[in-house]
């Protein structure tokens, strides 16, 4: 996600293909963060909400794996969910096989929703969920969990009887 000079991007887009796969021009300077940032607020909410919808299944009895399965064929299905499940055991190569080790941060996960937070207060914008997922990210940083991948968040709320 870049944002700039036309011209500028075309000239270092081969360079900037070595970094990823997926390149996208965005417009003006600040629209490739303004990207990004949205893009993480809204991975967040999804994660949260797979977090807790495997919790809530996991606790009325549903086996993990098979829950996942049901989710990933169903409505529901997310990246969250297919490609980075947060619950230990149901998929291999995450970071939540892992002890939650790797991946994307949670302190790096809150300062992208802090500045999906800022940025709405500038622009006006509701983000009704992306404040909630920015207040539990900050509380998970504060409760030792900041250098764990943001995935952790499905620990976390195991942990977290009351809210």
């Amino acid at each position: 996600m870049v944002g700039g000079v036309e011209d500028e991007f075309a000239a270092a887009q081969q360079l900037l293909g070595c970094m990823g796969s997926n390149v996208v021009y965005c417009g003006a300077v600040g629209t490739g963060q303004a990207a990004k940032i949205c893009n993480n607020m809204l991975l967040a909410i999804s994660m949260i909400g797979t977090a807790e919808t495997m919790n809530l299944g996991i606790r009325l009895g549903l086996d993990p794996k098979l829950l996942a399965k049901i989710l990933n064929m169903s409505s529901g299905r997310c990246w969250s969910s297919d490609s980075y499940n947060p619950v230990p055991g149901v998929m291999d190569g995450v970071p939540s096989a892992n002890n939650y080790q790797g991946g994307f941060g949670t302190t790096l996960m809150a300062k992208d929703l802090g500045l999906a937070q800022d940025s709405a207060t500038s622009t006006k914008s509701p983000i009704l969920l992306g404040s909630q997922a920015h207040q539990i990210y900050r509380m998970m940083c504060a409760k030792g969990y900041s250098q764990k991948d943001f995935s952790s968040v499905f620990q976390f709320l195991r942990e977290e009887e009351t809210f």
